[in-house]
């Protein structure tokens, strides 16, 4: 019993780390492809509070999580390290000497088990996903906006407006929203490396700087999560040609649930070329510090 449980123990664990120890968020974190062209807040997540004591609380909050996270980048090869040599001390201490079939099958039901939590983890985030198709179409925004504002939330000093020069089918809030339902949506095939389906999100000049970067990743999927995750409309551009926007998305982003994560904050180029049956696409990232 004793050597069946430290097999299993070593299977755990190398499978964990072997999932989350590389994990990167969709685009690894780089900037790449088209410049957005409005100025960024920058905004940081949120502490949950109110007035300059919440400004000062999310900074430290952000401060510390940065710090975790950079210490939580070790975990995985460290674990794999100890994983290694559990398993090193088992071959040359004889722990696998004498093993009958019935112990291979139950490693086997035990990775089996495993390998189904993960995957019903997954499925679990993407039940809170966008449908699949043509991401960000006119069904979603081309609609005329309520009466008065197009400004959704409660109203921003007047130095930190974001400048809206858009078409009158243009909703801010259902933009918003759509934009966050898409963020989630390309981490979820980043992860899965379904570069095909990312594709129809990011003109094709950004597919090709993804593509390079999770070539660089490896085949395999990946496990990330984002967490406080907040999104904010910096500015819109109607042009002769198509209509541009900034949006800046801020969060935690995370290898594992039980990762403290690293704080990010990201603005994305998106761009509608003029027309119907138009969509949204992502023409470039930029990592705000």
């Amino acid at each position: 019993m004793k050597r069946f449980l430290s097999i299993a123990m070593a299977l755990c664990i190398g499978l964990t780390m072997s999932l989350d120890a590389n994990a990167k968020r969709f685009g690894g974190g780089k900037s790449m492809g088209s410049a957005p062209t409005h100025q960024t807040s920058q905004m940081a997540p949120s502490a949950g509070a109110g007035g300059a004591a919440a400004t000062a609380g999310a900074a430290g909050a952000a401060g510390a999580a940065a710090k975790a996270g950079g210490a939580s980048r070790w975990l995985g090869p460290l674990a794999g390290i100890a994983a290694g040599g559990l398993l090193a001390s088992m071959f040359m201490g004889g722990g696998f000497q004498g093993m009958q079939i019935f112990d291979i099958l139950i490693l086997a039901v035990i990775a089996f088990v495993i390998f189904r939590f993960i995957a019903a983890r997954r499925r679990k985030q993407q039940e809170h996903l966008a449908p699949a198709g043509a991401p960000m179409q006119r069904e979603v925004f081309e609609q005329k906006p309520a009466m008065g504002s197009i400004f959704g939330g409660s109203a921003a000093p007047a130095a930190a407006r974001p400048v809206i020069n858009a078409p009158a089918w243009f909703n801010e809030e259902r933009f918003v929203e759509a934009a966050r339902n898409h963020f989630q949506s390309l981490q979820q095939h980043w992860d899965a490396n379904e570069m095909d389906k990312i594709a129809e999100f990011v003109t094709p000049q950004l597919l090709e700087f993804l593509k390079r970067e999770r070539a660089d990743l490896g085949d395999g999927f990946q496990s990330t999560y984002i967490d406080d995750l907040r999104v904010q409309l910096e500015g819109v551009d109607d042009r002769a040609d198509k209509t541009i926007a900034t949006l800046t998305f801020s969060g935690v982003s995370k290898t594992s649930r039980f990762d403290q994560g690293e704080v990010f904050s990201e603005s994305w180029n998106m761009e509608r070329p003029q027309g119907e049956n138009q969509p949204w696409l992502v023409a470039g990232i930029r990592q705000n510090g």
